[in-house]
C-alpha cells in the first residue's frame, strides 16, 4: 500500500533528524538551520513512532504487518486517525513559515492524506481475509 510506504519513508526522515541529519529547516516550522537540538529531536522521535503506527494501521486494514492481529475496531480507529492527522498535516505544512518545509511537506502530506482516505474507504466494510477463508471453506 503506497500510503504506508510513504509514511514509512517520512518516519525514516524523522529518524535521520533524531540521529543529527542537518535538515532542521525542513521540519517543525523550519526555525532551526542544521541539526535539531535535543528537544526537537525528541519531537522527531515521537513523530517517527507515530508515523510507523499509522503506516501499520493502514497495512492492517488489508491484514498485513504486525498490527494485523489487533481488533478490527482498533485498526479502524487508527486508520481514520491517520486520515485526520494527514489532513491536519496538509493544513500545517501549507501554513508553515518555512518555504523549504512547505515545498517538500505540503505536497507530500497531501498525497498521504488522499491515499490514506482512499485506502480507508476502499477497505471499509470488507471482510477480512480470515473471514473470507472461513466462508469459502464452508462452501
Amino acid at each position: 500500500m503506497l500510503a504506508a510506504a510513504i509514511l514509512a519513508g517520512v518516519a525514516l526522515f524523522q529518524v535521520a533528524l533524531v540521529l543529527g541529519a542537518p535538515w532542521g529547516e525542513y521540519t517543525q516550522g523550519g526555525s532551526t538551520a542544521g541539526s535539531l537540538p535535543a528537544g526537537q529531536r525528541a519531537v522527531a522521535a515521537v513523530s517517527a513512532v507515530l508515523l510507523l503506527v499509522m503506516a501499520g494501521a493502514l497495512l492492517a486494514r488489508i491484514e498485513v504487518g504486525p498490527m494485523a492481529a489487533l481488533p478490527r475496531r482498533v485498526i479502524a480507529v487508527l486508520a481514520w486517525f491517520t486520515v485526520v492527522y494527514s489532513v491536519l498535516g496538509v493544513v500545517l505544512n501549507v501554513a508553515t513559515p518555512s518555504a523549504k518545509e512547505r515545498m517538500v511537506w505540503a505536497p507530500t502530506t497531501a498525497v498521504i492524506a488522499v491515499l490514506a482516505l482512499v485506502a480507508v474507504i476502499g477497505t471499509r466494510g470488507t471482510r477480512t481475509l480470515a473471514e473470507a477463508s472461513r466462508s469459502d471453506d464452508r462452501g
